[in-house]
């Protein structure tokens, strides 16, 4: 019989704890790349040439912004480039979904250099959480 319970094991706990950091940098970088984009479209918006012609501090301020959010989603892809390398060498086997245990309920993550429907290589490794 199977054990339907077996994305409850204590020996998860560490993957499962860096799964959770990882989506939740994930998901900063998603609303940071939303800021990025809706700073730039500030910029280029009618009207805010004349702003910056006239040297605003307002223009100026969001040039800041947008130069130093541009910064910090370098710093947090690099980060996230990195956890997904620590997460690889913590899942116990390529090409498989293990079950996992993210505070509601089942939750898988797999790592994988194959296409799992046309099982041809693939051309950069993927990492998918089930979530």
């Amino acid at each position: 019989m199977e054990n339907l319970t077996a994305y409850l094991d204590d020996s998860l706990v560490p993957l499962e704890r860096k799964i959770k950091e990882y989506l939740e940098l994930e998901g900063k970088i998603r609303k940071l790349e939303v800021e990025i984009i809706n700073l730039k479209a500030k910029a280029t918006a009618p009207g805010n040439h004349q702003k910056q012609e006239e040297g605003t501090t307002e223009a100026k301020s969001s040039e800041d912004n947008l130069k130093e959010d541009e910064q910090l989603l370098d710093i947090m892809l690099q980060r996230y480039r990195e956890m997904q390398n620590e997460v690889i060498k913590m899942l116990p086997e390529q090409n498989k979904f293990i079950e996992i245990d993210l505070g509601y309920g089942p939750s898988m993550v797999g790592y994988f250099t194959v296409d799992l429907e046309t099982h041809t290589q693939l051309p950069e490794p993927v990492l998918r959480v089930v979530h």
